[in-house]
Order: C-alpha cells, then structure tokens, then sequence
C-alpha cells in the first residue's frame, strides 16, 4: 500500500500549515498542523518515500482564462506577458505565469493560466528544498474541490475560512468579514457545502455533502489525481531526482573530473572573452533599439521579443517591402564573410533597396549577387572600385510593386 503526504500553505501569519499522510486506497494514516513554515522541518522525515504534493492556499494564486486571437502555440506562450501587462497591477516581470489547459469560449480559443508572486513561489520552493521535501505536484487547494454543474459552487470551511471553487477554472478563498458581497456577486444558483456552512450568508440554495464531511485536506486528497494542472513549470520545474548509479560512482566520477581541471581553466577564460563580446553586442543592440524606437521601455532580458514586436507592425505598414528586402539581405551575412554594407537607401515606390557595401574582393560582390538571386530578387549591381585592401560598390535590391 502506497502512502502519500499531503501539505497545505497559506501566506497568512494567521493560518496554520495543515498536512496529511494518507493511503492510496484513501485511508487517513496521520495528519497535524503548525504555526509557521519553519515547523517544516518536523516533515523531513515524513517526506522521505512518500509522494509529496504541496497545495497553495487559493489566496497565493489567481486564476484567469485568457481570449487568444489564435490557437494555442509556442509563439503564444512567448507573447503572453506582454499580453497580461495591462492586465496587472504589478511589473509582469514580478510575477510567475503557469499554463493550464486550452480551451473554447463563444468560438474563440482560450488559454487558462494561473499567476502567483514569483518571489514568494521561490521562497516557498527554497524551504521545502531546505527541509528535504520533494514536491511532486504544487496547485491552488480550492482547485481540487469537486468541480459542480455551471454556475453552481462548492465550498468547504478550513481554519475559518471558506474555500471555494466555480466551473473548471474559478477558485478563491474568502472571509466570513467579506465574503457574504463576494459570494452575492458570483450570483451562484446553488452552493454545494462539503463541511457545515451554518455561518456561509444565505445568498443561494445550499445542499449539503453530508457524505463527504470529513477532514477539509482529506476531501482535497481525493481529487488530487483528477487534475492534471501543476506550478512545478518553466523555472519552478521539479528537478529530476538523482539516479541510484550516481549515487554509488559519484565519488570515482568526482575524482576522475580532476584531470579535466586545466583544461576547463583555459576553456573559462575563452569564455570570459565571448561574455565580454556578448556585452558590447548587447549595448549595441540596446542603443539602436533606442534610437530606432525613443519612446518604448526597454527590458532587457526581453529585447529580442520587443525588437520582433515592433518589426511585426511595421511589417503590416506602407514599409513591409522594406523589411523584407531588408530580412532577406540580412541572410546574406551567415553565407559569405568580409562583407560590410555602409549605407542604405530605399526606394518606397519602385520597391528598391540600394546598398553601398565594402567588401574583401571583387569575388564577394559575385558570391552576393548569386545568393539573393537565388531568393527571388532582382539584383544590380553597380560599378566596383578599389579602396585600398578593400572592394566599394553597390547593389540594387528590388522586390515587388
């Protein structure tokens, strides 16, 4: 028989952590609680065998289902903090978005995500990784209430306050000072009570689960595996565990690294020269992106998606021709070396690109000439003059009228 640990965090002060060692077969074997989230440690020792999953309280994390103006895809994910930004009354980058399940709303894709404080999901991952707890899967606790008809809740009490879940991808925590005009809002028809609601406001019909009165956490353990949605994603990602063969050859292994230390000494300086490259690269590329846009925010650590942004408008504008005569001149570069364009002019009504380039030898402008025709463009080429060691000439780029 399998046994599982259950723990239950809430950011509270107030709210004590509740855990649950429990049974495949859903027996309850034990189950406690502490004051505070040092008392952790009391858990090291249960943790070890066990698969342990960690709920959130509702409260840490909020639901939302996002309208996407496509399906559902790479490009979406990458776009998606730039969507919220509006959205949040915090910086996007404070905060750790985690993809649930794609759906369907009035025939327009959906995406349904959660957001949490990402500095309190990594502390959170940083005690439980000082107390030796592996946490298999990590999810807001009313999502695993049971999931009722449409625009029916359920509700069980834990500590005082009342979890809730509505539809698939609604759930909160709320308090019995507020949450007679939160619960008037939702405007529910029926509310399913999983523990006695004697004190939940009287807003809609209750029904009560007297069956299934039990442990709140008991209740939450029996639909752990009916949801397949997890906060173990992106930069919070459970970690692989260490394979037994490491564990009994790690020594030798260790040992053996030693001879490679000269070698990865040299191979630290090359690198310590490419950073300092990749630094001058990255200064460059923040300046032009200055210049080239003076009124938007620059984020650093997102420049290359911002960049692509603003190239995406301009490709729907009068400029599109520019920009992509521009990409496909741009190709060039991975293909041939010792190739320098200079200045560059266009031609909006001929669609024509003219470029003063300064290159190694005669046979570069050739090499240049061929490739672009070999994508489609009609290429000129101008007169060619030496310059000292180098070639100047210029090439004409014309694509479509």
């Amino acid at each position: 028989m399998t046994e599982k640990l259950l723990i239950r965090i809430d950011q509270s002060a107030k709210q004590a952590i509740h855990w649950l060692v429990y049974s495949t077969d859903q027996q309850i074997i034990a189950s406690g609680e502490f004051k505070q989230l040092s008392d952790l440690a009391e858990l090291t020792e249960k943790a070890q065998g066990r698969e342990t999953s960690v709920l959130l309280s509702a409260s840490m994390v909020q639901l939302k289902t996002i309208e996407l103006p496509t399906k559902w895809n790479r490009k979406l994910e990458q776009a998606l903090p730039f969507m919220l930004e509006e959205q949040l009354a915090c910086d996007v980058d404070d905060v750790f978005i985690a993809i649930g399940e794609p759906g369907v709303k009035d025939d327009k894709p959906t995406i349904n995500i959660a957001l949490c404080d990402r500095v309190l999901l990594a502390e959170l991952f940083a005690a439980l990784d000082e107390y030796q707890i592996f946490a298999k899967q990590v999810l807001p606790d009313a999502l695993l209430l049971p999931e009722q008809a449409e625009n029916e809740l359920a509700v069980v009490e834990l500590d005082g306050q009342w979890l809730c879940r509505l539809g698939q991808w609604h759930a909160c925590v709320i308090e019995p000072s507020w949450g007679a005009d939160y619960l008037h809002a939702l405007a529910v028809e029926k509310i399913s009570h999983y523990s006695p609601a004697d004190a939940l406001p009287e807003v809609a019909p209750k029904v009560a689960k007297e069956a299934e009165y039990e442990l709140p956490l008991a209740l939450l353990a029996n639909n752990l595996t009916s949801t397949a949605f997890n906060l173990r994603q992106g930069i919070f990602a459970a970690k692989k565990s260490t394979p037994q063969w490491w564990k009994d050859w790690q020594s030798g292994l260790i040992a053996a690294s030693v001879a490679l230390f000269g070698f990865v000494v040299v191979q630290g300086i090359q690198v310590v020269q490419l950073k300092d490259q990749a630094e001058k690269v990255r200064a460059e590329a923040i300046a032009t992106y200055q210049q080239a846009f003076p009124n938007k925010r620059i984020r650093e650590a997102l420049l290359r998606r911002q960049i692509e942004g603003e190239l995406k408008a301009i490709s729907a504008t009068k400029q599109g021709g520019f920009l992509d005569l521009a990409d496909k001149f741009v190709s060039v570069y991975s293909q041939v070396k010792d190739f320098q364009p200079e200045t560059l002019r266009y031609d909006h009504k001929r669609n024509e690109l003219r470029i003063r380039v300064k290159a190694k030898d005669f046979q570069v402008f050739g090499q240049v000439k061929t490739i672009l025709e070999q994508k489609g463009l009609t290429v000129q080429q101008g007169s060619l003059n030496n310059d000292g060691d180098a070639v100047i000439g210029e090439i004409r780029l014309r694509g479509d009228v």
